[in-house]
């Protein structure tokens, strides 16, 4: 009697643990990993803001030399 509820209480456990299981994936590269990574998780628009206006702060990178000498 014993092991038929053991039996039981296992059989309901199935469905939970297969529920719970992710599907695991194989990646090439770290940028792949990364890549794949940002496509699923989204960015908080607080954040997407700040880095926005962070962005925008930055100061333009100097002419190169060949700009400089060329005049362009």
């Amino acid at each position: 009697m014993k092991r038929q509820t053991k039996l039981a209480s296992q059989e309901q456990l199935l469905p939970e643990l297969k529920t719970q299981q992710t599907a695991a994936h194989e990646f090439a590269s770290a940028e792949a990993l990364l890549r794949y990574d940002a496509e699923q998780t989204t960015v908080p628009p607080a954040v997407a803001q700040r880095l926005e206006e962070s962005i925008q702060n930055q100061p333009r990178p100097a002419r190169s030399l060949w700009q400089r000498m060329l005049g362009r």
